[in-house]
């Protein structure tokens, strides 16, 4: 059995950025910074807070990267310093804002031969959009996470800083709401989504 595994591209510019390189540093916050977004805004409810977030939790993230022990993917670990800012700034806010029924980042589109595809997906993508901003936003966060950003199920108790059990709940019940609130906008379009 192998152990070694050639080191990824993350692995590249995480070494390249911890030696200031400033274009890996770029190329960082350009891989992340979309999702990084989308759990923001799911946290604090919109979109001037969530930037603040972001350009908080990456310059947290990259003070503290020397201090990265990689038990974790970067994204994990970039992701849960984004979810704590993002907590940190909704308690300082000390109210609840309601989510705006518009998707968090627009997720670009496979561009294909196929023009009735593209334009499939994109109908796919709003409405998915749609319900998930239904959804309140711990579940939201956590469909996203798990399907958007292939976080799995051990990533996500990292990030969120809960249990597997709890983690697996909210999911499935996360699942069922999504399906619910698609069968609400599209009644009989719906099963074409999931």
């Amino acid at each position: 059995m192998d152990f070694f595994q050639p080191p990824s591209a993350d692995d590249r510019l995480l070494r390249q950025a911890g030696q200031g390189q400033p274009q890996a540093l770029a190329q960082l916050v350009q891989r992340y910074q979309a999702l990084a977004y989308t759990v923001a805004v799911r946290v604090v409810g919109n979109p001037e807070d969530a930037e603040e977030v972001v350009q908080d939790a990456f310059l947290k993230a990259f003070a503290a990267l020397r201090q990265f022990q990689r038990a974790a993917k970067f994204s994990t670990w970039l992701y849960r310093i984004v979810y704590n800012t993002a907590l940190t700034k909704k308690r300082a806010q000390g109210r609840h804002r309601e989510l705006p029924l518009t998707p968090a980042t627009p997720e670009p589109l496979t561009t294909s031969g196929d023009g009735w595809a593209a334009v499939r997906q994109a109908d796919q993508q709003k409405y998915l959009a749609l319900a998930l901003a239904r959804l309140p936003a711990d579940d939201a966060l956590v469909l996203t996470l798990h399907y958007l950003g292939e976080q799995s199920i051990a990533e996500l108790c990292t990030i969120l800083g809960k249990k597997t059990s709890a983690v697996k709940m909210q999911l499935l019940r996360s699942r069922q709401q999504l399906e619910e609130a698609l069968l609400q906008l599209l009644p009989t379009e719906h099963q074409h989504l999931l």
